[in-house]
């Protein structure tokens, strides 16, 4: 919900004379006429500006802006000028509008933990943006309110709230009008407020952003009903929706012009959105019209920066590129798409390898990043006003990479998005060429269903990797399961497995299942299975561990790989309870899969969890060969560090190491002495190094240990593990923050080399209590919901938790 710096123009608002209509694009606000021409700048950086709102006598412009690190409402003038700040305070505030009389001004806050919609009020005689404020609630309690809009009248506030069943609200409308008295000190904005009144009711996600007809009878708004954004009319009063728009493309931030005779919005149909206009009462594509932009006319003197990122051959690559202008904001080509890393807030985008943006005239940084396996490259450049520089960033591989890979080592993404409803309208090529750019050699899109809408395109699953994937770089559509306890990742699918999800209340799916069906029609295509983001929360309970459903699949015998790096989990408390499946004698894959959504601007790019999978016999590569590699637990998953993990034992030979997935098979007499090499490279610092024996720390390298041996960027580390019985292997790196990663630190994880004594697999019985208390757990609270539709469903569900419990108990009663 929150609004993105873009490239394109974002949520029109019409000048009360008809003459202009303002938008944010490029972290400013700007106005063009209403007709086209030359968009003028009406603020500056350092802050991005957004959500312009014309004042009633268009004087003023309130708007959004980013300052301190949150975003506030601030007021400039029509013509232009300084921002004066109008709220304070440590939650976010946003989507202003004026109120009937000009002298308040409604908004979104979340300084309430929930959006509730505010006003601010003068406590003076005067305007909102003179002496102290009152703020007062409009709209709150439980649940989020939002997206105000203020009748023609002045007496009605339309606005997006709580309506029970799925997606983000209903559009409800409220009686605002204010008592009279005098002076206007006195008069309370909450005193005299109307009931709300529910207007209409959709499975709605954050696009509605209601707007008023001109005559108060209607209200326009954005409708997801049709899978995709269309412009949309209802009766103020209440009644059926029509559609004015028809396309497959997303159109939303819509405002009616003063006369009523037109409608302004943007519309993503191309990539960057667009601003058109369209008759009050719509019409085929055809009808619309572009309000074109021909020039711009910033606030402040600009240049162009020209530039090239090249691979370590010389050649140009694409890659990532993070700019700062010389007013401290973030640029991108124009047509590009602008994005930040809310877990950082580095502003990014992506380039095929070379690149021209406008930017504030003087100095510019600029730095590139492909990935894990190449040093970020930077630079800095003097932009003259009204002309150029010109920059080459040249990308080198980390340290001695090339001696640390063997053949057929591959970074993956387990569990990556194109659609989840972004303002960018993203194609398949486009997201193919983000992966590209940050170097990810095989990605998994999973399509899904949130509520009842899908996010991605039916006809993209074929059972074949994307039209332009070639024998080193796959892209495959496949599908992610969502259940009320946890989500699978359905890869390698041939075609659909339906339903898409579980567990959903208000939907025709709302009984809790398990995801063993899905599973196994996984493999009966002949693909893997695997839990993504496992778990976001503390596990040291089985009360705690319980949000998740994973250890009934594992003790069942499905899933094949368990992502301990995602952006969307905790990597310590994930990788806690993957210990405590392993240490019960099952064998499932480390991996890291990213969960991001590749159309939404305040997201980080797939493969910010990656997984490094090493397939046999590569290059080329096939995606065959690569399940197979997964499967067979050659993997480590990361969101930056790179670490290869080798061991090997007495009885193998002197040459001969065992790598994740692998076996080493010993007799009682063998010696208890394993030996473990390591080599590590990371883009990011790093803490520690450790070596993980059957759940537990058996050495750990500090950063000072092996900094002073780095020479190119990689590490060789060795030592020696002293293992009487069965077990495992593993390694994993940690380290600070960092500006690279898109994580809340640096985290890589290998899966386990297993230690096979006298044939017994190593089992933990304090473990196998831990999960099986686990499941008790899972199991009474799915009792309690008793969302089941029939008592077949209750007892599937119950067989397979008491199937799962039998595994558990025979693993303590062996112990």
């Amino acid at each position: 919900m929150l609004p993105p710096v873009s490239t394109g123009p974002m949520d029109p608002a019409w000048s009360p004379d008809g003459v202009w209509i303002a938008f944010s694009m490029r972290g400013d606000i700007w106005k063009v006429p209403a007709e086209g021409g030359e968009a003028i700048a009406l603020t500056e950086g350092p802050a991005y500006h957004f959500e312009p709102a014309w004042s009633r006598d268009g004087t003023r412009i309130a708007l959004t802006y980013e300052i301190d690190g949150d975003l506030e409402i601030g007021i400039v003038s029509a013509d232009g000028g300084v921002v004066q700040r109008v709220t304070r305070s440590p939650g976010y505030d946003l989507q202003p509008v004026w109120s009937g009389d000009d002298r308040s001004i409604f908004f979104t806050s979340r300084r309430n933990r929930d959006l509730d919609i505010l006003s601010a009020s003068p406590t003076t005689p005067g305007n909102v943006q003179q002496g102290n404020l009152r703020i007062s609630e409009i709209a709150g309690g439980r649940g989020n309110q939002f997206q105000p809009a203020i009748s023609p009248a002045g007496d009605f506030m339309a606005y997006v709230g709580p309506a029970g069943g799925l997606g983000s609200g209903g559009i409800w409308v409220k009686k605002i009008t204010l008592a009279e008295a005098e002076p206007p000190s006195t008069a309370e904005p909450t005193s005299n407020l109307g009931e709300p009144r529910l207007v209409h009711v959709e499975e709605t996600s954050y696009r509605v952003e209601p707007a008023w007809s001109a005559d108060g009878a209607a209200i326009f708004y954005s409708s997801d009903a049709a899978g995709s954004n269309d412009i949309a009319v209802v009766p103020a009063a209440g009644g059926n929706r029509v559609r004015l728009t028809e396309v497959l493309s997303d159109e939303f931030g819509v405002a009616v012009s003063p006369d009523g005779l037109r409608i302004a919005f943007v519309s993503n149909h191309e990539g960057p959105t667009r601003l058109y206009t369209i008759p009050v009462g719509g019409g085929a594509r055809s009808s619309w019209r572009e309000v074109e932009i021909t020039s711009r006319r910033p606030r402040t003197e600009t240049g162009v920066l020209r530039g090239r990122v090249l691979d370590e051959n010389g050649q140009p690559t694409p890659a990532r590129i993070m700019l700062v202008a010389s007013d401290g904001r973030a640029y991108t080509e124009d047509g590009g798409f602008h994005r930040m890393m809310w877990i950082n807030k580095r502003h990014y985008a992506h380039t095929d390898g070379s690149f021209e943006i406008e930017v504030p005239a003087g100095p510019v940084s600029i730095e590139a990043m492909r990935g894990f396996e190449y040093v970020p490259a930077a630079t800095s450049a003097d932009v003259p006003a009204a002309g150029s520089a010109e920059v080459t960033l040249s990308l080198e591989r980390l340290g001695n990479l090339d001696a640390l890979f063997t053949l057929g080592w591959y970074s993956s993404d387990m569990h990556t998005h194109d659609l989840h409803e972004g303002r960018f309208g993203l194609t398949q090529e486009m997201f193919f060429r983000q992966l590209e750019a940050d170097d990810v050699r095989v990605a998994n899109a999973l399509i899904h269903m949130d509520g009842t809408k899908i996010m991605g395109r039916w006809d993209d699953l074929t059972g074949e990797p994307y039209e332009l994937s070639t024998n080193d770089r796959i892209l495959y559509y496949t599908q992610e399961f969502r259940g009320s306890y946890g989500h699978v990742a359905l890869l390698g699918l041939q075609r659909f497995i339906m339903p898409l999800l579980g567990g959903a209340r208000g939907t025709p799916y709302a009984p809790d299942v398990l995801k063993l069906a899905p599973i196994d029609a996984a493999y009966e295509q002949g693909g893997i299975a695997g839990f993504v983001h496992p778990y976001n929360g503390p596990v040291d309970t089985p009360q705690r561990a319980a949000s998740a459903d994973i250890p009934v699949h594992v003790a069942l015998g499905r899933g094949d790989f368990f992502d301990v790096v995602s952006i969307a989990s905790l990597e310590m408390e994930s990788a806690e309870m993957y210990y405590r499946l392993l240490n019960c004698g099952f064998r499932l894959a480390a991996t890291g899969g990213t969960d991001n959504f590749s159309d939404v601007w305040l997201d980080p790019s797939g493969g910010t969890a990656r997984t490094y999978v090493h397939v046999d016999g590569a290059p080329p590569l096939t995606f065959g060969a690569w399940l197979d590699a997964v499967r067979d637990e050659r993997t480590f998953g990361t969101n930056g560090p790179l670490l290869f993990l080798a061991v090997g034992h007495a009885v193998l030979g002197a040459e001969t190491m065992v790598e994740p997935g692998g076996e080493i098979i010993l007799e009682t007499a063998d010696d208890t002495t394993l030996n473990v090499r390591l080599a590590v490279a990371s883009i990011a610092p790093l803490e520690r190094v450790e070596i993980v024996v059957n759940g537990a720390v058996a050495h750990t390298w500090e950063a000072t240990d092996f900094a002073a041996d780095r020479a190119t960027g990689a590490w060789q580390l060795t030592t020696s593990i002293e293992l009487p019985g069965s077990g495992w292997i593993a390694a994993r790196a940690v380290g600070p923050p960092s500006e690279y990663v898109g994580d809340a630190f640096p985290f890589a994880q290998t899966s386990p080399v297993y230690v096979v004594r006298e044939g017994v697999t190593h089992t933990s019985v304090e473990d196998a209590r831990f999960l099986l208390e686990t499941i008790n757990v899972l199991w009474d609270r799915v009792d309690q919901r008793d969302a089941f539709n029939t008592d077949a469903e209750r007892r599937d569900y119950f067989d397979a938790i008491e199937a799962a419990r039998a595994v558990f108990q025979r693993i303590i009663d062996g112990g």
